[in-house]
């Protein structure tokens, strides 16, 4: 028999784990509306980021990772051909991204790594 106790505790999981999924359809539905004002209103999907990445804190629960690299880490402004510079870093195998609205760089590393070891 289960006790009462354990009872409240699974419907309280329940509970979270269903507010959970309804903040991650809105964060998804909240990145690509921005996504949709990229080009035309850059601070319309800014606006929108910024909110999506609010409710992705309150929710415990980090941003899609194919979202990535369309904004600015810091000034959540959406990246694009016109707002950013690119540069390759072969020596240290990273990408380094430099926002023009903020002028703060963003750098990511690649693996190089994986490709040695599957030749071997």
């Amino acid at each position: 028999m289960v006790s009462l106790r354990h009872r409240k505790k699974q419907k309280r999981s329940l509970e979270r784990h269903e507010t959970q999924l309804l903040a991650r359809n809105a964060v998804k539905f909240l990145i690509e509306e921005s996504l949709k004002f990229r080009l035309t209103n850059p601070q319309r999907s800014q606006e929108l980021f910024h909110a999506a990445q609010k409710i992705g804190k309150r929710g415990r629960f980090h941003l899609p990772h194919k979202y990535r690299f369309l904004f600015c880490w810091y000034c959540h402004y959406p990246l694009s051909i016109e707002t950013t510079k690119i540069r390759l870093n072969s020596k240290k195998h990273q990408i380094h991204y430099l926002c023009l609205n903020c002028k703060k760089e963003k750098r990511y590393g690649y693996l190089y790594s994986r490709k040695k070891k599957m030749e071997e």
